[in-house]
């Protein structure tokens, strides 16, 4: 849409807007310019999709990593406590890997 149609669209596009009425040829330009605007808006959103999904993915990746290593600390943080529990079973000393 060039300048000229713009200001054309846009004079009917505030008119509709206001409530006033439009003639049938005017009520046409109006919808086809403003089916024109949304395309193009339209069409700089499309790529945003195309971006997010490999983001998606790589956070599921991430998400299944962190909980793999979650399950894995759980497992460390058994085997020190049963450790300890060995050491002070020995020893009779009391130690903690806490920090």
């Amino acid at each position: 849409m060039n300048e000229q149609q713009y200001q054309t669209w846009w004079q009917l596009h505030r008119r509709a807007a206001l409530g006033e009425p439009l003639s049938e040829e005017e009520g046409r330009i109006c919808k086809a310019g403003l089916a024109e605007m949304e395309a193009g808006e339209w069409a700089h959103l499309r790529p945003a999709a195309v971006v997010l999904q490999p983001l998606q993915q790589r956070w599921r990746e991430l998400t299944a990593l962190n909980r793999e290593l979650a399950e894995q600390e759980a497992g460390l943080r058994e085997q020190a406590a049963q450790l300890e529990q060995q050491y002070l079973a020995l020893t009779g000393e009391r130690i903690s890997l806490e920090a």
